[in-house]
């Protein structure tokens, strides 16, 4: 069995780390008193209690483990660090600055080969930073099947096309609008909310009020949440 008490000790030295920086209480057992913890005093208890077993007693004679800790143990330590200190939507997201959103009166097919070159499967059409549709290679074979008057050529604009990506359209079952302050729990939530149905979410767009009339400021999709 695989022993995995490195892992615990470097998260909870985190938590150690984090509690004295943000809650300004020197003693890890300060936090089981406290009432505003006691949700988490038996979890508090047991992840210091085999802190403390691992830090201040010999777990390895011989070259042997004395005390293995499982992965369920790594769970509980894990739990204890996002009850304390929650991951909010942005330390895992894509900010502004490093997402490609043309804007609507950019050409469709060079944003196409700029997806191709970087395996985008999505990208948000902005007008002055606020999203107005969002568009994936997929759509032009949308457009395609439906609308035959529409010259397919390099001067395509994303403005020519904007019934088919706009908020309004089919494809807006696809993403939905959030805030800033939503942590990583709430957006597994809304992922996991979806299954089952026609059409899945496959893409969160956080804006400056978390309404599609806001800035944009970030993107995420189940792949930036798998591991957290």
């Amino acid at each position: 069995m695989e022993n995995h008490a490195e892992k615990f000790l470097d998260r909870y030295r985190e938590i150690e780390e984090w509690v004295v920086n943000n809650l300004k209480v020197s003693e890890m057992k300060d936090l089981e008193t406290m009432p505003k913890y006691k949700n988490l005093k038996s979890n508090l208890f047991f992840c210091r209690y085999l802190r403390n077993l691992l830090s201040h007693h010999d777990w390895k004679k011989a070259g042997e483990d004395l005390i293995i800790v499982t992965e369920s143990a790594v769970r509980q330590v894990n739990t204890l660090y996002y009850s304390l200190n929650p991951v909010t939507l942005m330390r895992v997201a894509v900010g502004r600055k490093s997402i490609f959103a043309p804007a609507v009166g950019d050409k469709v097919f060079e944003t196409v080969r700029v997806m191709g070159t970087n395996d985008y499967s999505y990208v948000p059409v902005v007008e002055n930073d606020v999203v107005k549709g969002v568009f994936s290679a997929k759509t032009v074979l949308g457009i395609v099947a439906q609308e035959k008057n529409l010259i397919m050529s390099d001067n395509l604009t994303f403005r020519d096309i904007m019934d088919f990506i706009s908020t309004t359209s089919q494809e807006a079952a696809k993403y939905a609008f959030v805030s800033s302050d939503l942590t990583i729990e709430d957006v597994e939530i809304m992922f996991q909310g979806r299954r089952g149905r026609r059409k899945r979410l496959d893409l969160l767009l956080i804006t400056s009020d978390g309404t599609q009339n806001g800035r944009l400021i970030g993107m995420v999709t189940p792949a930036d949440i798998v591991g957290i």
